[in-house]
């Protein structure tokens, strides 16, 4: 037979064969999305700056996604609130290197994550160096890797605060010209909100 998904939600799927019930049964779970926005932030916009967060004013991102990428984007409103949505998500290349971040002044990278299911998640920011040039020779670059012993501990279902010390990128030594976020994982589908750095 052939199976049609027409909405959200949970089914069983059986069967007969005449009049005889087929053994077992499909049960479809579809990836849910988020019912609630992500949290607000309410750190003063003179110690952020913001690549994208309906609270500050953001800086400019080239691009969501990457002609390099493996993933499809989405720009979709969750509870009347800007989101940006990841699917089919191997990795994803957030560019904005027309506007490089100057990030050494500022102590964290934060990220709202919600995902509904997988086991790992990865971040990675790069700094493209004095040249601003992708492979200019002084590239430097750091990937985390959150799952549900990580701290914080990657949570499903629910809106993930990460709020990473920049010093937890311990391979990035140069912070002057940040053009790069990197998302990846096995989460498959993945919703952002508030991505900044602040002090």
């Amino acid at each position: 037979g052939v199976v049609h998904i027409v909405g959200e939600g949970t089914t069983t799927i059986t069967g007969l064969l005449g009049n005889i019930p087929a053994t077992g049964s499909l049960t479809l779970n579809p990836n849910p999305a988020p019912l609630t926005a992500a949290p607000t932030p309410s750190l003063a916009a003179g110690n952020v700056i913001s690549l994208f967060s309906n609270a500050y004013t953001n800086r400019t991102v080239d691009t969501w996604s990457a002609s390099w990428d493996v993933a499809d984007f989405a720009d979709v409103q969750i509870a009347g609130n800007a989101t940006k949505k990841y699917t089919n998500l191997v990795y994803a290349g957030i560019e904005f290197g027309s506007a490089p971040i100057d990030a050494t002044t500022m102590t964290h990278f934060h990220a709202d994550v919600w995902a509904p299911s997988g086991n790992v998640f990865r971040i990675k920011l790069v700094d493209f160096g004095a040249n601003g040039t992708f492979g200019g020779g002084d590239d430097k670059e750091h990937e985390l890797t959150f799952n549900n012993s990580s701290v914080p501990p990657l949570q499903f279902g629910t809106w993930t605060s990460f709020d990473i010390p920049l010093s937890d990128f311990a391979n990035m030594t140069t912070r002057g010209h940040i053009a790069q976020l990197i998302i990846s994982g096995d989460v498959g589908t993945v919703y952002l909100d508030n991505l900044y750095f602040h002090k």
